[in-house]
């Protein structure tokens, strides 16, 4: 071999492998780009509106989850008094499936919308029946209570379970 074979064989390497690092280079990139990311795992930000409608506060995680058999968003929000409140959403059209207040101090109110009741309202129920302070409450339909809006306040030894739609008392659990 030739020195002019070998400066020949020496730029097709390095010009095949330019173009090698080029090609790889833009497959990493497309691959990256969050425009190729499924539009299931993309979280809209109509469910994380949707939630800072009902309540106020920091956005602290949003996820996919399964709520009752339906593929849901689940929005964590801190509100501005240290209250932890989960808002679900269907994920296919945003409509509310469940609202949990896990930690207090509940001195916040939420209305749903719907015709439902508001969370003040159904706090002062719970308040009636208990006079205990609340722990915990959720927001929900109940297939016990034939797939009707439920309010459950939980207290520290009483569960009350509000009809979300004329505030009667369905049941209280001690």
């Amino acid at each position: 071999m030739n020195t002019k074979e070998v400066l020949m064989r020496i730029k097709f390497v390095a010009r095949y492998r330019t173009y090698l690092l080029v090609v790889l280079t833009a497959m990493i990139l497309i691959n990256c780009s969050d425009d190729d990311e499924p539009d299931s795992m993309q979280i809209p930000d109509s469910a994380t509106t949707k939630a800072l409608a009902l309540i106020s506060g920091t956005v602290t995680e949003t996820q996919l989850e399964t709520e009752d058999g339906v593929a849901a968003w689940k929005v964590d929000i801190t509100a501005a008094q240290g209250a932890e409140v989960e808002i679900y959403c269907r994920q296919s059209d945003n409509t509310l499936l469940r609202i949990d207040g896990e930690q207090g101090p509940f001195d916040y109110n939420i209305n749903p919308g719907n015709g439902l009741i508001d969370f003040n309202q159904a706090k002062t129920i719970a308040a009636g029946q208990t006079g205990e302070n609340l722990e915990s409450w959720q927001l929900r339909t109940e297939d016990k209570y034939s797939n009707q809006w439920v309010y459950t306040m939980e207290h520290a030894s009483v569960k009350v379970f509000i009809n979300a739609v004329d505030g009667t008392v369905l049941d209280v659990e001690s």
